[in-house]
């Protein structure tokens, strides 16, 4: 009866310390392939506009619309895992080509950057996004 006792004691005791140790996870991350949503602005206009990418993992870029269709398509990089970097066209008949850079926080699941037109990155406005 008293091993009983001491072996029951131990394990609580065990289940309490290991209950009380540090967590060494590391935090979870975002990986950059799918569906962002957010915001953009134009010229020095905070981002209020839907804005929304469907970022694929074979290097292709899709520009959606607030009820998820296409209206644009291109190509899109990860520069050192930090730097997004896309170019894409409307689809016709508009064919209104725009370029976007972006800082990737895969920790926040976040993205903030700027677009323009063209091959331009900086003469339309800014963006963000979150991975939905």
């Amino acid at each position: 009866m008293k091993f009983l006792k001491s072996a029951c004691m131990a394990l609580v005791m065990l289940l309490t310390f290991a209950a009380c140790s540090k967590s060494t996870d590391k935090p979870a991350t975002v990986s950059i392939e799918g569906i962002w949503t957010g915001k953009y602005g134009t010229g020095n206009n905070k981002p209020s506009s839907f804005y929304s990418f469907n970022i694929k993992a074979n290097g292709v870029i899709e520009e959606l619309d607030a009820n998820g269709a296409v209206k644009g398509k291109g190509t899109w990089k990860l520069d050192n895992n930090k730097i997004l970097m896309a170019n894409y066209n409307y689809l016709p008949p508009a064919n209104t080509e725009y370029s976007v850079i972006g800082a990737f926080n895969p920790q926040e699941g976040r993205i903030l950057g700027n677009w323009g037109y063209g091959e331009s990155v900086t003469d339309g406005g800014s963006w963000e996004m979150t991975k939905k």
